[in-house]
């Protein structure tokens, strides 16, 4: 992990403020744009700066398929899953999937670099308000 959350930058908190009030992850230009609601002119390199500052200090996950931001308190190692319903995100723990994906793979000779597993559908919420 890189730096801690005490030593955030100003930029950093402010980003991460926006996505822990956020109901659903954020892209970087939804940031953006709060950002320059906020305090006026604010750079796109700015955001991204503090994106990757964040996530190396493993405060916020990259959701790879919406291209956006999710704090990390909403995730737990695992599959990441996603209402396309509702926008929430949260992690579901599945360490035999893991495992036997991990077993798999190094029979293959595959080294992994970096994993996501990430499922969309429809939370128990969203499907309870279409029954």
């Amino acid at each position: 992990m890189g730096q801690s959350a005490d030593h955030l930058t100003p930029n950093q908190v402010q980003v991460l403020n926006h996505l822990r009030a956020a109901n659903a992850p954020m892209t970087a230009y939804q940031l953006l744009g709060r950002m320059q609601t906020d305090r006026g002119a604010v750079a796109p390199p700015t955001v991204y700066r503090a994106l990757k500052g964040l996530e190396e200090a493993g405060l916020i996950r990259r959701i790879e398929t919406l291209r956006a931001w999710a704090p990390v308190a909403a995730i737990r190692p695992g599959v990441v899953v996603i209402c396309d319903d509702c926008g929430t995100v949260r992690g579901v723990e599945a360490p035999g999937l893991l495992e036997s994906l991990h077993q798999r793979l190094a029979a293959e000779g595959f080294a992994e670099a970096r994993q996501t597993i990430e499922v969309h559908g429809r939370c128990g919420d969203c499907a309870e308000d279409r029954a």
